[in-house]
């Protein structure tokens, strides 16, 4: 698979991930094993009365049973509750059937530490089972395995290749600028310059930091069209457009992870009706030139 299509792709999972919560992150969780396993995966719904049975999904190539709990905020006490109850639960009525038990979970900056200390403890009290926590990165890992055609299925579009990212052409870029030109420009608003440590200082992805490294090859048409453009002010007012939305957007209620304000940006520039190569190039330029994301730290 091209490169390209590929951090597409694993940005838009990541999303994905933190964006689903409750029901939702369940509903995530089936569409990547049923995609990654097909029916080597068993997803289990709940039936009236008798519920899930504390049955999430199972794995029967590796004898593998999920937990599945993603509320919006994860605390100690009911993490450690939920994970008493399920396993418990879970060794009552499939216990025969498995070996290893995944507690999955949303909690991507890691779980707190009582939580990791019930884990191992319930571990060590039953031998004859191995207990895994999964987050996004073991999901990830499942994500890589997905095809193309499993890619396109569940997110329904195909992303340019690079071959097809370096053929953008002016003209390509002109209309999304024009887009955007058609927008009420708020005023005001400083523009600041940014170094290339931006990238990393932001805790972007390395998904989005690929897409923004691809889109800043072609970063100086947008400069060119800035340059030539009819109203000279035109570079400026777009310059702040974008610094307004992302400072809306860092003061989101919950607050945002980095990758789901670029998602943002990125809808907020064009959304769906426009080619995400375009967006790309033109979410790089403003990512160098003006004042979306942090700045990277000063030397001491």
């Amino acid at each position: 698979m091209d490169p390209h299509v590929s951090h597409w792709y694993e940005k838009d999972f990541e999303n994905a991930f933190l964006r689903a919560k409750g029901d939702a992150f369940q509903t995530f969780f089936e569409q990547l094993m049923g995609r990654a396993y097909k029916e080597d995966f068993m997803a289990c719904s709940p039936w009236g009365n008798v519920g899930d049975k504390k049955n999430d999904g199972f794995l029967k190539s590796d004898r593998r049973l999920f937990q599945v709990y993603a509320p919006k905020d994860m605390t100690a006490a009911e993490a450690n509750k939920k994970i008493t109850e399920d396993f418990a639960g879970a060794l009552e009525h499939w216990g025969k059937h498995f070996d290893n038990w995944s507690f999955v979970h949303n909690a991507y900056d890691g779980l707190p530490p009582h939580v990791q200390e019930l884990l191992l403890e319930t571990e060590r009290e039953n031998p004859g089972v191995k207990i895994e926590p999964w987050c996004l990165e073991e999901l990830r890992v499942v994500f890589r395995k997905l095809s193309l055609d499993d890619l396109r299925s569940w997110f329904n579009y195909t992303p340019p290749t690079m071959a097809e990212q370096a053929s953008i052409g002016f003209d390509e870029i002109r209309i999304v600028l024009e887009d955007i030109a058609a927008r009420e420009m708020p005023a005001n608003q400083p523009v600041l310059s940014v170094d290339p440590g931006k990238l990393r200082a932001n805790r972007l992805s390395s998904s989005v930091q690929a897409l923004l490294t691809a889109g800043m090859a072609k970063a100086p048409l947008v400069k060119q069209f800035f340059d030539e453009w009819h109203a000279p002010t035109y570079g400026e007012r777009m310059a702040k457009a974008f610094a307004a939305r992302y400072a809306e957007l860092k003061v989101c209620a919950p607050p945002l992870h980095p990758n789901e304000v670029f998602d943002e940006l990125q809808q907020w520039t064009g959304g769906e009706k426009l080619k995400s190569s375009q967006l790309a190039a033109v979410l790089a330029y403003f990512f160098e030139r003006c004042d979306i994301f942090e700045p990277a730290p000063t030397a001491p």
